[in-house]
């Protein structure tokens, strides 16, 4: 199935006499405008003035390209819920994988989203294939302190058979941990002192098992790079919570502790940081899965910034931003996903803009 054919399942929010621009028509024009580098109403609708002959190779358009203002109210007034359906639907239609999936969960302030108050700024939390590069799925969130209900949301939305979940502190909740069990996924999630009594009792239980450790429970790891050397020592041991602990925190099976020390000329001092999992005693595999969360940082999050400039989008009605956000990151996907040309992901999108038979091979294969 063509993009074309999943944005069919896109229901129409507007009333009959509203209908002058086809709506199909008018995701597709946003897509393919993002694509291309469009970051705003107005781009979307110059791209669409200059390639009005492409468009219509795929579409009828037949009162030609709405204005941008036309295109704003449109695009906001969609169900969110049905276009990330839409969409995904058709990323992971085109997805691979091979083994457990890693899934990195996170959230990412769009900066320039907020009128008088940064914290009302809209936070995107989003779900990422770490194996893939891709965006899985995502929600918003208007405010601060709404990040762990809607990670829950997205977690929802997920299948998480055979996958793991990684996320940081902020995630280590009651319920995010029985949401991922209850999908039958397995987790990784940082706990600091924000859990005050369980992030007592993991570090009591390792300064009592440092003596006993074996050789299965430990893994050390080192990374040289840009003049800096990282050293990490993993433990992972089964836990032994307290009773009322374990009651509160039952699919907690191991903790983990990473011991950590860099160097960049000037050695810096250890420092520790705790893990749950519902995973069994691995201690290399879990290293792997913790450096590797990261990647939704700099593979995803730091992407959208420089190349997508999101931080820069004004959008400031939330529906509107959260869907071009949602636009960014189906537009990275399909980038990372098309393997017919080597370039850089900066590159790949000028290379959309400029040329009408690349930016159809990326959109159709």
């Amino acid at each position: 199935m063509s993009i074309i054919n999943h944005l069919e399942n896109i229901p129409d929010p507007r009333s009959d006499i509203n209908k002058k621009h086809d709506l199909i028509d008018v995701i597709f024009l946003s897509i393919s405008a993002v694509l291309s580098g469009a970051d705003s109403w107005q781009s979307i609708q110059q791209f669409g003035d200059e390639q009005i002959d492409w468009l219509k190779e795929h579409r009828e358009f037949k009162h030609g390209i709405p204005k941008r203002h036309c295109i704003a109210k449109i695009i906001k007034t969609i169900d969110t819920y049905a276009l990330i359906q839409a969409l995904m639907d058709w990323i992971n239609a085109r997805r691979a994988s091979e083994g457990k999936t890693h899934i990195a969960i996170d959230g990412k302030v769009m900066r320039r989203n907020w009128k008088g108050n940064v914290d009302e700024a809209l936070n995107i939390v989003s779900a990422y294939d770490v194996d893939n590069g891709l965006s899985l799925h995502q929600e918003g969130a208007q405010g601060k302190g709404k990040e762990g209900e809607t990670a829950r949301q997205v977690i929802e939305m997920l299948t998480l058979k055979g996958a793991i979940v990684t996320m940081d502190a902020l995630h280590c909740q009651r319920e995010t941990l029985q949401h991922i069990k209850q999908k039958k996924g397995d987790f990784i999630i940082q706990v600091k002192a924000n859990q005050g009594l369980l992030h007592q009792s993991i570090q009591a239980q390792f300064d009592s098992a440092y003596p006993t450790l074996t050789d299965a429970q430990e893994h050390t790891q080192l990374n040289r790079g840009h003049g800096r050397e990282e050293q990490r020592e993993v433990m992972q041991i089964k836990a032994n919570l307290p009773k009322e602990l374990k009651a509160k925190w039952p699919y907690i099976n191991t903790i983990i502790q990473v011991d950590r020390k860099r160097s960049a000329g000037k050695e810096s001092p250890w420092t520790s940081h705790y893990y749950v999992s519902s995973l069994d005693v691995d201690p290399a595999q879990a290293a792997k899965l913790i450096r590797e969360h990261w990647h939704i940082e700099n593979a995803l999050h730091w992407v959208l910034d420089v190349v997508f400039r999101e931080d820069d989008i004004t959008i400031s009605d939330p529906d509107g931003a959260k869907h071009m956000a949602l636009f960014n990151r189906v537009c990275l996907n399909i980038i990372r996903q098309h393997t017919g040309k080597k370039d850089s992901i900066k590159g790949k999108r000028r290379a959309a803009a400029w040329n009408p038979k690349f930016r159809t091979e990326l959109l159709f294969g």
